[in-house]
């Protein structure tokens, strides 16, 4: 960590110590170079124009000789030019030996009378010079500056700078070695610290001295700990709470993970299943009902909740399976014990059924007895015969209650299989109207089937003609006052969903929620005088929701009533 902090630190102040270096020769060098440039410029003029007034007035030394004078005096170059172009004197070079000097820019700038200057390579000496010339009198004078000089200031300027760089790297190498050492300590002890989080110490600290970004990033690090700390300490609690709570109940929890292990169960499992729990086994180790992992195998494909009923889990006893998809994908099943409760229904429906039988022959005897007594003339009184009227037909509606009792007690018990075949939805409606036609003629109302196209039902045929019947003969009893009932079909999603609506008076809405239970009626006195026994719509229900379909009612007071039922489509 220290070696690649030293490289990232070292490698910064490289880069701007070069960038600093680069900066003061390009810029600082350009502008110091034009700077003494103008200012050997400006001398020139000045001596170059003093030399030229000597020239102009002194006639007592030869020109070669003010020219090597002057050459001295300033540690230029001085030339003395005719104006034609012909040179009378050089300071450095034989006069007779040069060229004509008119077609130089300094010549011609001051044969024009202004102050020429020019920098090139001198083709006398070949040195690179900055030539200066001036008007005087009939001759010009011309000064040149060797620029040689003043790039050897150049290069001395850079030799320093150079150095300059290097001492500054050194100390940039130092510097970056102690920074990277300070910073490396301090991150090792974060490092440390986190490491220690990470393996679950969350009791660990770290002191802070600097108010630094770094020290900023450990005292965040520092919350953060405390903050898991509280957290799982309250997580660690409810977690606490929540298994004391689950083993304090009498139905067993087991939670099963995504790849179907045990991961959690509560101490009713243990009982349930007279063994002790091992967590992460398969669980089909520990339960192998086939209702059981059915469901646990459904919710984790739908991801919805799932109920069943297994029966003989644990021995003899049956047991409500409900499941439910836990977040992580696994899934959390209850089981509760049912056999009390089936023994109870049992027992009940066993006695429904026994009652029912045993009466039948009773009440066989004296409905068979009273319609022989009403058949014998002149044996028996208007009075008498009141009475056999009333025994008769006391006698007939207890029969019918026998009868629709053993229905629901077979239907509810499921000893009643039923033959499901594909039967086509017209058929069905058809049969089941004209069956109940001439009912309905008899009670003076109108049958009338809509039309529906040939969808095609899973269904017995004779379990849901007894539906229709129910529903046919419930509305009869209530259509009298529209004197009109449809029946028909409409296709839903799940299946085909066939109704017989009524437009009769009607039921209230609180009604509604307990129209399908045994023996409920909404019109107490109306279903005596009618001879309704309350078991019909328990019957149908049971009937469609052992088609796995499902029924409802809608109904308001003046507007008739509908009943619904739906049966899977094929």
């Amino acid at each position: 960590m220290r070696n690649r902090i030293f490289l990232k630190a070292m490698g910064a102040f490289v880069a701007v110590i070069a960038a600093a270096t680069l900066t003061l020769d390009i810029s600082i060098r350009h502008t110091w170079e034009n700077a003494v440039h103008n200012d050997i410029e400006k001398l020139l003029v000045q001596n170059a124009q003093g030399f030229a007034l000597r020239v102009e007035n002194d006639h007592q030394h030869s020109l070669q000789q003010m020219a090597e004078e002057e050459a001295r005096i300033t540690e230029t170059r001085v030339t003395i030019i005719a104006r034609n172009g012909v040179v009378f004197a050089d300071s450095e070079a034989d006069a007779q030996t040069m060229e004509n000097h008119a077609g130089r820019p300094e010549v011609v700038a001051a044969l024009a009378g202004k102050i020429g200057s020019s920098s090139r390579v001198s083709h006398t000496v070949g040195i690179e010079f900055l030539y200066l010339a001036v008007p005087s009198g009939d001759k010009i004078v011309r000064l040149a500056y060797p620029l040689s000089s003043m790039q050897q200031q150049i290069s001395s300027i850079r030799a320093n700078l150079l150095r300059a760089t290097i001492l500054a790297l050194l100390l940039a190498l130092v510097l970056a070695a102690v920074i990277a050492e300070v910073i490396s300590r301090r991150l090792r002890r974060i490092v440390r610290f986190a490491g220690q989080v990470a393996a679950g110490n969350l009791s660990a600290r770290i002191a802070v001295t600097s108010g630094d970004e770094i020290g900023q990033v450990a005292m965040a690090l520092d919350r953060t700990a405390r903050r898991l700390e509280e957290n799982f300490a309250a997580i660690r609690e409810s977690r606490s709470e929540l298994e004391a709570l689950l083993n304090s109940m009498t139905d067993g929890v087991i939670a099963v993970s995504p790849d179907m292990k045990v991961r959690w169960a509560n101490h009713a499992i243990a009982g349930i299943l007279h063994q002790p729990v091992r967590i992460g086994v398969p669980v089909v180790e520990l339960l192998r009902h086939p209702d059981f992992l059915a469901t646990i195998n459904e919710v984790l494909k739908s991801k919805r909740r799932e109920s069943t009923i297994a029966t003989s889990l644990s021995g003899r006893k049956s047991f409500s399976v409900t499941a439910e998809p836990l977040p992580d994908g696994g899934v959390v099943s209850v089981l509760h014990d049912i056999s009390e409760i089936e023994r109870v229904e049992k027992t009940r429906r066993d006695f429904i059924a026994n009652v029912s039988h045993e009466l039948r022959t009773p009440l066989t005897s004296i409905r068979g007895y009273s319609e022989t007594l009403l058949e014998s003339d002149g044996l028996l009184n208007d009075g008498a015969r009141d009475f056999l009227q009333i025994i008769r037909r006391n006698a007939e509606r207890m029969g019918r209650l026998t009868e629709d009792l053993l229905v629901l007690a077979r239907v509810e018990s499921g000893e009643e299989k039923l033959d499901l075949r594909p039967h086509s939805a017209r058929i069905l409606l058809a049969e089941a109207a004209s069956s109940m036609q001439e009912d309905a003629r008899a009670a003076q109302v109108e049958l009338i089937i809509e039309e529906i196209p040939d969808w095609s039902v899973l269904a017995d045929n004779y379990a849901v003609h007894q539906v229709f019947g129910n529903l046919i003969s419930n509305a009869l009893r209530y259509a009298q006052s529209g004197r009109k009932i449809v029946v028909g079909a409409h296709e839903r999603q799940s299946g085909i969903e066939f109704f017989v609506r009524d437009f009769g008076p009607g039921i209230a809405s609180e009604h509604l929620p307990r129209i399908f239970e045994r023996f409920y009626r909404v019109d107490k006195a109306r279903s005596r005088e009618s001879g309704g026994t309350g078991l019909g719509l328990a019957i149908v229900k049971h009937i469609v929701l052992n088609h796995g379909g499902s029924v409802r009612v809608e109904s308001s007071v003046g507007h008739g009533t509908t009943f619904f039922f739906l049966l899977p489509q094929v």
